[in-house]
């Protein structure tokens, strides 16, 4: 079984990238005229996910106090499967968001580069599953 102190550390780790990525993309999103779609979809996509995340962090938490025979419902060696899929595919998009927000229009020039559309159209569906 993994350890709920390490899916606990990586818990806190996904809500801090996705707040850095979701703060990044809304001021993209809100300053720069016609930003791209695909923008847009990765902002709905980190949104949505952040209230997850921390719901999950309140049962790492509790999970201690749970009866045995609702812990054993709870396979963390799942959940640790599933957020080191979600770090890896949120690294990737870090990567690719323009975080410097003293950019200006090179932040829409950063982001709509071809390469980096086809790569975040790749990463859309590996971020919502």
């Amino acid at each position: 079984m993994a350890d709920p102190l390490s899916i606990a550390a990586s818990v806190v780790g996904l809500v801090a990238t996705a707040g850095k990525i979701c703060a990044a993309l809304t001021g993209l999103v809100s300053t720069v005229v016609d930003a791209p779609q695909s923008a847009r979809d990765i902002l709905v996509a980190v949104s949505k996910m952040r209230p997850v995340l921390e719901m999950v962090q309140e049962l790492v938490d509790s999970i201690s106090a749970l009866p045995s025979n609702r812990k054993m419902l709870v396979r963390l060696d799942h959940v640790a499967i599933t957020f080191s899929n979600c770090i890896l595919t949120l690294s990737e998009i870090e990567s690719l968001v323009p975080l410097n927000p003293d950019d200006g229009v090179l932040r829409r020039l950063k982001w709509s580069r071809l390469r980096n559309e086809q790569k975040v159209s790749r990463l859309l569906p590996r971020l919502e599953s």
